[in-house]
C-alpha cells in the first residue's frame, strides 16, 4: 500500500480510506502541497498530527470540496 495514506487493518481493501498523508491530500484536491499547506494555515482545512506524522481526514477534504463548490451561470442565457 502507498506509504502515503492511512494503512488499512490487515489486507482488507473493503475498509474505507479514512485519512492519508499530505501529498496524497493534494493530489486528491487538485492542488499543490504548499496551497494545501496555505490552506491549513488560514484555518479552511484542519489537519491531525500525530507526532511527526500529519493526516488529512478524508471527509474533511470533501466537506471542504463542498463548502467551495459552486455553479458557473451563463450570463448570456
Amino acid at each position: 500500500m502507498d506509504s502515503k495514506t492511512i494503512y488499512r487493518d490487515g489486507d482488507d481493501e473493503d475498509l474505507p480510506l479514512i485519512a492519508v498523508r499530505p501529498d496524497k491530500a493534494a493530489e486528491m484536491l487538485g492542488i499543490s502541497r504548499t496551497s494545501l499547506e496555505r490552506l491549513n494555515k488560514a484555518g479552511e482545512i484542519p489537519r491531525v498530527k500525530h507526532g511527526n506524522k500529519v493526516f488529512y481526514r478524508v471527509a474533511t477534504l470533501d466537506a471542504w470540496l463542498a463548502k467551495n463548490e459552486t455553479c458557473d451561470q451563463d450570463s448570456a442565457a
